[in-house]
């Protein structure tokens, strides 16, 4: 059986990692890249981070550096200046902490980053592709829009392309806004608009699907191999690190992203989804990086949006646990 192809669009920290070995260990899945954008890191520990994933899981997959800022927000000072204020960054005894770790404590990969930028990869693939390619996006959508931006036609040959991003009623960097859309608003803006077919995942569906407890990590640590130890350790520190940060204690934390890829697993962890008009705030204002869903189902909708609604966690949770026993 042919095997669905992927790429995986990332600024990898620690619920990116899940969700790209959740990609990776599928066996009906086949991750032909790894593309690297801002956001949670700066773009060259993502693609470090992302090179050590692909070597914990085995798998020989290039991983291609693409766009170290936003497109076009860092222009107005005012829009930049309320962006850093957003940053949750402290230090602790001259310790940099930072909500996503900016090195992986795994072992030095032997592969090193291609020299082709990620959105020229993204041209090149998608437009001589035999098929189509989903993707996946769970970091700011900067690649993906100025690839569409400097080849349009590349919508034509993407399949789905699955998202995390936005919020249904409210947000993570800001009261309205969530992190990936407020970290480069006018790509998401950009992508949204472009008659791509897009399956998003926003923050509330995340966390009823994503959310991982520590029965649940036990599961995960009881598995014993590579995989579970990485895991479990790395979603333990992502857990000290929020509540250091928040000045929280919470016993869990969410995999965002790994939930918004969950669908491209099994489909069936999707419990309600509606066809929507969503777009972007890109104003500068109060609800800069907005996603504003129109559910009053009167407008003219010709483009292929879904906004998922509600997930199976519990689904969502097994598949993965069933991945990484199957390790090997």
């Amino acid at each position: 059986m042919d095997k669905r192809k992927i790429i995986f669009d990332c600024d990898i920290g620690c619920d990116d990692a899940v969700a790209l070995i959740g990609l990776l260990l599928c066996d009906k899945l086949d991750v032909i890249a790894i593309t690297c954008v801002h956001g949670n890191l700066p773009v060259n520990d993502v693609v470090g981070n992302a090179l050590k994933v692909a070597a914990l899981c085995k798998k020989d997959v290039p991983v291609y550096k693409g766009c170290s800022e936003p497109m076009v927000r860092n222009l107005l000072k005012g829009r930049e200046y309320n962006s850093s204020l957003q940053n949750v960054e402290v230090s602790k005894d001259g310790e940099e902490i930072l909500i996503h770790q900016r090195s992986f404590d795994l072992p030095e990969p032997s592969r090193k980053a291609e020299a082709k930028h990620a959105c020229t990869y993204l041209i090149e693939t998608l437009m001589n592709a035999e098929e189509k390619i989903d993707i996946c996006a769970v970091g700011p959508l900067t690649n993906i829009a100025m690839a569409i931006r400097l080849e349009p036609e590349i919508v034509k040959h993407i399949g789905t392309l699955y998202i995390m991003g936005g919020g249904l009623y409210i947000g993570n960097r800001t009261p309205l806004a969530e992190a990936n859309f407020y970290d480069d608003p006018e790509a998401a803006e950009i992508v949204l608009t472009s008659g791509v077919k897009c399956l998003i995942c926003p923050i509330e569906t995340c966390e009823e699907g994503g959310t991982y407890d520590q029965e649940d990590l036990k599961a995960i640590r009881t598995i014993d191999n590579e995989v579970s130890d990485f895991l479990y350790e790395e979603l333990q520190a992502y857990i000290e690190r929020c509540n250091f940060l928040f000045n929280e204690n919470m016993p869990s934390c969410c995999a965002y992203d790994y939930a918004a890829v969950a669908p491209l697993i099994d489909e069936s962890v999707i419990l309600e989804k509606h066809k929507d008009i969503v777009n972007v705030d890109i104003s500068g204002g109060i609800a800069d990086g907005q996603m504003v869903v129109d559910r009053r189902g009167y407008m003219k909708n010709d483009l292929d949006t879904e906004v998922i609604y509600h997930m199976d966690a519990r689904k969502i949770h097994d598949i993965l646990l069933k991945e990484i026993r199957e390790f090997s």
